[in-house]
């Protein structure tokens, strides 16, 4: 009886348990974004405040100190540059549509350069044959558009509540200080939380944590690095909207498959058609050797051997994550690969040592 009694006991724990935490997640789902980025952002810099512990000699100081590094050299640039961004869009957004309706059709630009011609007439002949009537220059109009309408609704959004912007950053920074001032107390509780093993928790914390440095940080210095190249590039070549274009490359340096090259290259046959061959081909070397190649000198130098998952898992991660989570699931997939990749390594290991 008593036995019975203790697993109607146990099942009614878990039931108020599941229960709760669901309310819990209801109640910070306003703020999960926020928070998440707060605990990437103190994750990055946590060694950081380790640094500023041993010289400031108080937690509190330097959990201060180390909150307004990350003010002053995250989030003030940030929100300059995406005001900047939304500014740009709005401003590029007319100049694009005009070009396109009032000036040469986009078979036209085609046509310029003898290999994509020929690969312009392929590919009508096949649609041809399918009996598939195709415009290429609606279909790039309508993309165009779609494309500045999301970016200018996202800034619109953004800027235009002040209130909720501010407040957001607020709760951030809060959140910050109070994760380096007690991120080792919530580590050692959640540690505490796991059922696992002593040595299973540390591997799959560490490991994790590690990954997290590593992945995000890399990607982020391999971004920038990209993005001030491609500005260089771009203002060298005479581009209109150089910044614009640059921030544009610095979003697409986030994917392991193709990265800053998706947009470079694309400028680049824009720069053989406008403005010469010469032009085009210095910037194409420009983009190889420097903007390309940069990716090849950071990013094995930051993540290492921290993680060796498959850029193609990451590219499909990392587009699955802009579609759940918006701009922060660039950060968030590769993580929860990383996760992953973990859980199934403590699983092979404990199942194969039980064999």
């Amino acid at each position: 009886m008593g036995s019975n009694y203790g697993q109607i006991g146990n099942i009614f724990f878990f039931i108020f348990l599941s229960f709760f935490l669901f309310l819990g997640y209801l109640l910070f789902l306003p703020f999960l974004k926020v928070i998440i980025l707060s605990i990437l952002i103190t994750i990055i810099f946590y060694p950081v405040k380790k640094r500023l512990d041993h010289k400031l000699k108080s937690t509190l100081l330097s959990s201060l100190v180390s909150t307004a590094i990350v003010f002053m050299f995250i989030i003030v640039p940030s929100i300059v540059l995406i005001a900047f961004f939304t500014n740009q869009v709005i401003s590029l957004y007319p100049v694009i549509i005009q070009a396109i309706s009032e000036g040469h059709s986009i078979e036209y630009y085609i046509n310029q350069i003898p290999v994509l011609s020929s690969i312009h007439k392929i590919f009508l002949q096949s649609l041809q044959t399918l009996h598939i009537d195709l415009d290429l220059n609606t279909v790039l109009k309508n993309l165009l558009s779609n494309v500045a309408n999301f970016l200018i609704d996202q800034g619109k959004s953004l800027f235009l509540n002040i209130t909720f912007l501010i407040i957001g950053i607020g709760i951030m920074l809060v959140t910050i200080f109070f994760l380096f001032k007690d991120g080792e107390t919530l580590y050692e509780r959640v540690l505490k939380l796991i059922p696992l093993p002593e040595k299973d928790k540390n591997f799959l914390l560490s490991k994790t944590y590690t990954a997290i440095q590593g992945v995000v940080l890399g990607s982020v210095l391999t971004a920038i690095a990209q993005g001030i190249l491609s500005f260089i590039g771009y203002f060298t070549a005479g581009l209109e909207f150089s910044l614009f274009w640059a921030f544009i490359t610095f979003i697409a340096a986030f994917l392991p498959i193709g990265g800053a090259s998706l947009v470079w290259v694309p400028i680049a046959i824009y720069l053989f058609i406008s403005k010469g061959y010469i032009t085009g081909f210095l910037f194409a070397l420009w983009g190889t050797f420097v903007i390309s190649l940069v990716d090849n000198i950071i990013k094995p130098v930051v993540i290492g051997d921290k993680t060796n998952i498959h850029p193609v898992i990451l590219f499909f991660a990392i587009l699955g994550g802009l579609n759940l989570f918006g701009f922060i699931g660039i950060f968030l997939a590769p993580i929860v690969i990383v996760l992953i990749d973990n859980m199934l390594y403590l699983y092979a290991e404990r199942f194969s040592s039980q064999d």
